[in-house]
């Protein structure tokens, strides 16, 4: 009789044990066009989040399925075959499109079925890969999307340094002019009556020596603002941008960085701030926990409405004889009083 005590006891903590070892972590895909350091940044905080949401032992991603062929020409035709990898691969459950050219390969090859998280794309439905701000339009994919972010941006610029003539530059691809929010800058140009002063001859590479002609054609042009998309060039880890930013100081260009706080610290005049990626993180993480818990990707809350935060440099508005508002001042989150390049540039 104590033998089936003890057997009747033990059995159920032995079913629990086998249990447990059965359960399986969601494993994740990741692919993104080429490095570049905001990726790293929400990619960062997402994963963070879900760690502190209890979700750390419940999650894995494996190395062999996270992608970042490189933003040359010739990686290009990779991001479709990485993407259409994940896709079918069938010890990965769940897939991160880091950026729009991951995003736009993803969703070129979707299956339909594995659900797809795309974050850090500069415009959801300027790019196509939404039907509104309400709805993906896709069942199994959803992304974060911020309302007017970018209009929002030209027009504070705009109110701020009440420039005549806006510098863009771009590669004239429909992910370059993405990129670059041409769409927002045209609409905020008319609105504001100023004029947008346009470079497209970038390649998709973006080289440092196509960017730096290309500011001299718009320096030739007359502008007395430019807008720093998120250009290969622009990044501090890739290419020479010290150079660039000096030709913009030294010609006495207000400029505004999308991509934000490094770049305002390191030389331009002003941006968005985005030293912290936590909130992002937050939100993103919520969303891929609701579906990990079997909601449908296109069911899920994707407008996020954060509030606007500015950062500003004094030293780059002294050496270009600029004069911030005292209000704009009061306003900024974020104020830098001398130029401080970034510890992690290429070109030191």
């Amino acid at each position: 009789m104590k033998k089936i005590i003890f057997f009747l006891i033990i059995f159920p903590i032995i079913i629990n044990n086998n249990c447990l070892a059965k359960i399986k972590k969601i494993r994740i895909g990741y692919l993104e066009a080429g490095q570049f350091w905001a990726y790293d940044g929400i990619y960062n905080a997402f994963k963070q989040s879900l760690k502190e949401k209890g979700w750390g032992n419940k999650i894995e991603f494996p190395p062999n399925a996270h992608f970042s062929p490189g933003w040359e020409p010739e990686h290009v035709p990779e991001y479709e075959q990485r993407a259409r990898e994940l896709m079918e691969r069938k010890d990965i459950d769940f897939v991160i499109a880091m950026g729009t050219a991951a995003t736009q390969a993803l969703l070129k090859v979707n299956n339909g079925k594995k659900p797809i998280l795309a974050m850090g794309v500069a415009d959801p439905l300027a790019s196509g890969f939404i039907k509104s701000y309400h709805d993906s339009g896709i069942d199994n994919f959803t992304i974060r999307v911020v309302p007017n972010r970018w209009k929002i941006m030209f027009e504070i610029f705009y109110d701020v340094v009440h420039f005549k003539k806006l510098g863009i530059m771009y590669s004239d691809t429909k992910t370059g002019r993405v990129y670059a929010n041409l769409k927002d800058a045209r609409e905020v140009a008319k609105e504001k009556g100023f004029k947008l002063i346009e470079y497209n001859k970038l390649s998709t590479a973006e080289e440092l020596c196509e960017c730096d002609k290309g500011l001299d054609y718009l320096i030739s042009k007359g502008i007395d603002a430019f807008f720093i998309s998120s250009l290969v060039c622009f990044d501090w880890t890739k290419s020479d941008v010290q150079k660039l930013m000096n030709k913009l100081i030294k010609n006495k260009i207000p400029t505004f960085a999308r991509d934000g706080s490094s770049y305002v610290q390191a030389g331009a005049l002003m941006g968005f701030s985005s030293m912290d990626f936590s909130a992002m993180g937050d939100f993103l993480a919520n969303m891929a926990i609701q579906i990990f818990k079997g909601k449908k990707p296109r069911d899920v809350n994707m407008i996020d409405r954060p509030s606007p935060k500015i950062a500003v440099n004094l030293e780059t508005a002294l050496k270009i004889g600029f004069d911030f508002p005292v209000t704009i001042l009061i306003a900024s989150d974020e104020i830098y009083d001398k130029i401080i390049l970034p510890s992690n540039r290429k070109f030191k």
